[in-house]
């Protein structure tokens, strides 16, 4: 495999040398747009807009992140008028989480920029190769999730 490739490139690859242009090239175009959301706040607003008033927890595993970091994200997007906590009526000591009209409204913009930006990551590579790097990217996150 050395051969092939050299261990650095796995090593930018895995530790997300893309992922980061990726997030550099979202964040400027959300911020050129007019769009006060970072790529964080994005990922919760995505699964709200799929599944609106649901826990924390919920939130923490679509998005893949940990729950205090989900915790403080939430915090931030409350301020900002995007989403509010409820007391769950089932588990007092838990809040759902729910899109105001402001985290609505913003959808269609905020997902055609992501769109636009999707696109312009993906110019000129196959749909072929797209779904090559889904397949491998797909089998390295079941290697590690295993262990």
């Amino acid at each position: 495999m050395q051969s092939i490739l050299e261990y650095q490139d796995f090593y930018n690859l895995l530790t997300g040398r893309t992922p980061q242009a990726f997030n550099r090239v979202l964040n400027k175009n959300f911020r050129q747009n007019g769009v006060e959301l970072t790529k964080e706040q994005w990922s919760i607003l995505a699964v709200l807009w799929e599944n609106d008033g649901c826990s924390q927890q919920y939130l923490a595993d679509k998005s893949f992140r940990d729950r205090p970091s989900v915790t403080r994200l939430i915090d931030n997007m409350e301020k900002d008028g995007l989403v509010d906590r409820k007391p769950d009526v089932n588990d007092r000591r838990s809040n759902l989480i729910f899109l105001t009209k402001k985290g609505k409204q913003i959808q269609e913009k905020v997902m055609n920029l992501v769109n636009a930006t999707v696109e312009e990551s993906i110019k000129g590579i196959s749909v072929e190769n797209i779904v090559t790097v889904k397949e491998v990217f797909h089998k390295i996150y079941q290697n590690l999730e295993v262990k």
